[in-house]
């Protein structure tokens, strides 16, 4: 029986610069955490969060819609934006 002596360097290498592949499914306790964000808005008449908060809670908005899928990250970030356009500026 021959064996295959020759080397094929072809697949020696894993190629570990490829981009990350897309996310199959959001966090869903991100994704809840940001549904409750949109609901204390939703529920508000007027903003909840001072002017400063509101800043803080913007910041760890985008960086849990981070961990959304895509489609899910814009469809909530949507429903947060048009609800801050709703209430209008903030007041202090």
């Amino acid at each position: 029986m021959k064996r295959a002596t020759a080397f094929d360097d072809r697949q020696t290498v894993i190629p570990i610069d490829l981009p990350p592949g897309p996310k199959l499914a959001s966090d869903e306790k991100a994704r809840a955490e940001l549904l409750e964000m949109v609901g204390t808005l939703a529920s508000a008449k007027s903003h909840p969060w001072s002017a400063r908060l509101l800043g803080w809670q913007k910041r760890r908005f985008a960086a849990l819609a981070q961990m959304l899928t895509p489609i899910d990250g814009a469809a909530i970030t949507a429903q947060f934006e048009a609800e801050l356009e709703r209430l209008g500026p903030v007041e202090d």
